[in-house]
């Protein structure tokens, strides 16, 4: 299978992304920074919400609000939000993909699913997976299925939403990957906000 340069460079994006390692040093949100995530353009029922890592301490019937100085980033890359095994299966899965073996780093990356089944970054990773192989449509529900996992982290929705514009775009949907481009772009003004 012959892959476009366009697909070669989205899928080493997604690749590279789970491979950073980078210095947490800013709080979620940043004071004086927009809260609220960009508006969705997904059907009702798709997001979630991230858990409340810090609840709100109830005190003589008040609750107090936690700061946002106290929350921290959602986690950005995969090496972040995974177990030691699972990254390890994230390495093989990527090291296979870039050799052009897409069959066995989707097998890898199902195995990595078996063990942590709700980690946005294995679906994220499978989405990429499933592009670089001709199939848009199931690169656009592992994305979406990233997402859903993944709550409100604009760092996993910037690369999904970019998944699905190229999934799209592949499909023969321009109007939609448009769509999804623009939600991507969103999402990724988000993100810098958070890390600045």
């Amino acid at each position: 299978m012959i892959m476009n340069k366009r697909l070669l460079a989205v899928l080493a994006v997604i690749l590279l992304a789970g491979c950073a390692t980078t210095q947490r040093t800013t709080t979620y949100p940043p004071t004086g920074s927009v809260s609220e995530p960009p508006p969705s353009t997904e059907p009702r029922g798709e997001t979630s919400r991230l858990p409340d890592r810090n609840p709100p301490q109830v005190s003589g019937g008040q609750r107090e609000q936690p700061s946002p100085a106290n929350q921290p980033l959602p986690p950005r890359t995969a090496e972040e939000a995974s177990s030691p095994a699972v990254r390890s299966l994230l390495g093989r899965a990527d090291t296979l993909a870039r050799n052009g073996n897409m069959d066995l780093a989707s097998s890898t990356l199902e195995r990595a699913l078996d063990l942590e089944p709700r980690n946005p970054f294995i679906y994220q990773r499978l989405a990429a997976v499933k592009l670089a192989q001709g199939q848009p449509g199931q690169a656009e529900s592992m994305a979406r299925k990233s997402n859903s996992v993944g709550g409100d982290n604009p760092f996993v929705r910037a690369d999904n939403w970019q998944l699905i514009a190229e999934a799209r775009r592949t499909a023969g949907d321009r109007q939609g990957a448009s769509e999804a481009a623009a939600q991507a772009e969103n999402y990724h003004r988000t993100s810098l906000q958070l890390t600045r």
